[in-house]
């Protein structure tokens, strides 16, 4: 009101200007502007400080949730160490090698073993290949074996779904760099497997119609790679692995026929 009279009385600021009420309002305008300013840096200022604030949140969350990942690695890296080596999974291990050891012997019950993984065109267990078998079986006789050799491969099977999970168990290379699971003991033989598999998948239409996807190479080239061994690439590589392998060779009193880089190779027409 003070600068609405004075603009208005000429005699007042006459001499100084001859626009006495524009002025006036000029000067209001530039103070209202000032106080916009003044209001748009501290609107800023506020959100400079939230924003610093959230990254502080964000940054204690981040580290929150990177001691969680942490402990649940710890964790599972305890509960797969810990079924490894329980008394259940301990029958586990043996009834496999129960299974795995003749095959080794005799490349017959070997191609029966493989066959059983697939739900069509399984091979029947066969009395002839018992002269390669009880060469490292505890069985005295074939009848024996058989009473006892379903039960040992359903425990494969599990032993298989174990290492599954080992490879696909995030951060898998530093689970196994802390706990070993004997991976050298199983390794020539689950490629063995593995290759022996995609042989028979691959040669079988009936066998792709009625069998599942396959998965346990790629779980055994994982586990190399998180072992940091070579996966093996082709038959030679693989007949090189087995053919002088301490244990394979000597006391699992392995097959020659394993040896033929040709048993690992697709058959082409």
């Amino acid at each position: 009101m003070g600068a609405w009279y004075v603009g208005t009385e000429q005699g007042v600021i006459g001499e100084f200007t001859t626009q006495p009420l524009a002025d006036v309002f000029s000067s209001i305008n530039a103070l209202f502007a000032g106080f916009a300013f003044c209001g748009v840096i501290l609107t800023v200022y506020l959100q400079i400080q939230e924003l610093q604030d959230t990254r502080e949140v964000l940054a204690e969350t981040a580290k929150a949730n990177n001691t969680t990942a942490e402990y649940a690695k710890e964790n599972a890296i305890v509960e797969l160490f810990q079924t490894y080596c329980s008394d259940y999974f301990q029958d586990v291990k043996n009834s496999s090698m129960n299974v795995l050891i003749p095959a080794m012997a005799s490349r017959g019950y070997f191609d029966f073993v493989v066959s059983r993984f697939f739900v069509a065109e399984q091979l029947p267990l066969s009395n002839e290949d018992w002269p390669r078998i009880k060469l490292v079986t505890r069985s005295n006789t074939f009848e024996e074996f058989t009473e006892s050799e379903q039960h040992d491969r359903y425990k494969l099977d599990e032993l298989i779904n174990f290492f599954t999970i080992l490879a696909y168990q995030k951060d898998a290379g530093d689970v196994i760099a802390r706990c070993d699971f004997s991976y050298s003991w199983w390794r020539p033989m689950f490629w063995m497997i593995a290759i022996a598999q995609e042989l028979r998948y691959e040669s079988n239409p009936v066998i792709q119609k009625y069998g599942t996807a396959l998965y346990f190479k790629e779980v055994v080239k994982m586990l190399d790679q998180a072992y940091k061994l070579k996966p093996i690439e082709n038959s030679s590589e693989l007949v090189e692995l087995i053919k002088d392998h301490p244990k394979l060779s000597r006391q699992y009193q392995l097959d020659e026929l394993h040896t033929h880089p040709e048993r690992w190779e697709r058959v082409t027409s």
